[in-house]
């Protein structure tokens, strides 16, 4: 084991401390116990160097006790992506054994013991997070970290199992193959396991990115981009359906009377009434402030005007129950159907808009369609019109 390879394998484990440091600084919570990991193994590293300096059997008991809580903090790094919390204390009772037994061993004077202790602890510990990870590989990503895992797992296991033969009797820890081997594994195979994990942190990161930039963050609803998008994903099957424009009626006063706070919280109880009495095809978003379009695929007009009016209804009857409000709180809606002439989605939106400013126009709290429609149980709660028809 060479001077140059003693120094290089606890700076190559701190570096990649730091990058998942950085990646929790970002708000990727699962990188803080990668960070945590890699740091104490790679302390683990630098004591026989600090041993070289100042002899102490204390130093190797270190090394021990931070190898088994570096393996620790990795396998509640994977159980926080495979299966959070699963045996958090036997994997805690594994950790305390360990370095129990690694304690005594040292205090016996009885290295094999020692070495088989830490090692085959750290098996244990990176070993059960690969039991719990059975049915939750989806992704690439995920089988490359089990994969790294496996492979780290396995050089625990075969290390703790061949001391006699890699240890050999009379010879200085320092020099000898198992201490080798030691490094030269844990070189490859935690750069391996490292680099897995910080593509699935990234990769993450980056999907949370791209749901931020698609999802309104008061509602939880689409915003346009993420409409446009799912619109688009949809293909044919977007060519036919109905468009429902919905605005509450008078919504400044809301702000102005009761303050932003309510005005928010206003919007957050549409938006999940909007979720819940809607198809599960339903494409619902939030255009900013207090409009929503909702895009029901192959639904006509009549069904959807029906699935507006209840809406309406619901929101009038429920919002004023749950919220604090001073008056009768009522939303307006615009409703049309795709056409073969629609160029895009935004053509029946337009349309919808149109029919959203008739309804406002004729004293609010309706639903206005862009087409006649009939269906016997839609009745308005301010006009005896079921729909007005364009």
């Amino acid at each position: 084991m060479g001077e140059n390879f003693a120094f290089f394998l606890p700076v190559m484990l701190a570096s990649f401390s730091i990058a998942f440091l950085i990646l929790y600084s970002r708000g990727m919570r699962v990188a803080g116990w990668w960070s945590t990991g890699y740091l104490c193994v790679a302390g683990g590293f630098t004591t026989p160097v600090v041993y070289s300096a100042v002899p102490t059997p204390l130093w190797s008991l270190l090394a021990d006790i931070l190898f088994a809580t570096g393996f620790l903090f990795f396998s509640e790094a994977l159980l926080q992506r495979w299966r959070p919390l699963w045996l958090r204390p036997a994997r805690v009772a594994i950790w305390g054994l360990s370095c129990f037994l690694c304690a005594t061993a040292l205090a016996v004077g009885n290295l094999p013991m020692e070495l088989a202790a830490s090692d085959f602890g750290c098996f244990l510990l990176i070993a059960l997070p690969l039991i719990a990870a059975r049915g939750q590989l989806t992704s690439g990503a995920d089988r490359t970290l089990f994969a790294a895992a496996t492979l780290v797992a396995i050089d625990n296991l075969v290390r703790g199992s061949t001391i006699q033969l890699t240890l050999a009797q009379g010879i200085d820890y320092l020099v000898s193959d198992y201490a080798f081997l030691t490094q030269a594994l844990a070189c490859i195979f935690g750069m391996f396991l490292a680099l897995a994990a910080l593509a699935t942190q990234v990769l993450d990161l980056l999907t949370r990115y791209e749901r931020d930039a698609m999802i309104d963050p008061l509602s939880g609803l689409l915003n346009r981009r993420g409409f446009d998008d799912a619109v688009m994903q949809l293909g044919t099957t977007a060519r036919s359906g109905s468009v429902v424009v919905c605005d509450i009626d008078h919504f400044k006063v809301v702000n102005d009377e009761h303050g932003h706070a309510v005005g928010d919280r206003v919007i957050v109880a549409l938006a999940r009434m909007l979720e819940h009495k809607t198809p599960d095809t339903t494409i619902t978003a939030r255009f900013g402030g207090e409009e929503f379009v909702l895009f029901l695929p192959g639904t006509d007009a009549a069904c959807a005007a029906a699935i507006a009016n209840d809406i309406r209804e619901c929101f009038t009857r429920d919002i004023g129950s749950t919220l604090p409000l001073m008056r009768s709180l009522t939303a307006s809606f615009g409703l049309s159907t795709v056409r073969r002439a629609d160029t895009s989605i935004h053509d029946t939106i337009a349309r919808a808009d149109e029919s959203l400013y008739k309804a406002k126009s004729r004293g609010r709290n309706q639903v206005c369609v862009s087409r006649a429609v009939a269906h016997p149980n839609f009745k308005s709660a301010t006009t005896p019109a079921a729909a007005s028809a364009r």
